[in-house]
């Protein structure tokens, strides 16, 4: 027999797919905690499955600062278009996998746009997924 679920005293199942209410926000604001210091980023092209958050930099002089920002580093996601809520999260670099997949996502999500759309091919990515 299964056991129940819901009883008094056990923690709710965690969330299937934490990161969906921020599918469609246009921008997201990243807290991150640093050995350096707290330090707030904000962020427009993103894209989610819902389980994991794919975060795209421009490329540049500096196109690993957004890696040195997230990779490891505990932060905290929040929008302004979903309220109160927000995510803990610890970034990671994509599998090769995950990669080809926001890309691609992230191209066909910012098809008006194309910035957006050379960031998504060209500029660094960090996945992030909850804490």
């Amino acid at each position: 027999m299964a056991p129940e679920t819901g009883r008094a005293g056990e923690a709710p199942p965690a969330p299937i797919a934490p990161f969906a209410p921020f599918d469609g926000v246009l921008m997201l604001r990243l807290d991150t905690e640093t050995p350096a210091g707290d330090r707030t980023y904000y962020v427009t092209p993103f894209v989610t499955d819902g389980g994991r958050l794919f975060v795209f930099d421009e490329p540049g002089d500096r196109s690993d600062a957004l890696e040195e920002l997230l990779v490891g580093n505990r932060t905290t996601i929040s929008s302004a278009s979903t309220g109160e809520l927000s995510i803990g999260a610890v970034g990671r670099y994509p599998s090769s996998e995950e990669e080809a997949w926001a890309r691609d996502a992230c191209s066909a999500r910012f098809f008006y746009d194309q910035a957006l759309q050379d960031l998504a091919q060209l500029g660094g990515l960090v996945t992030l997924h909850p804490a």
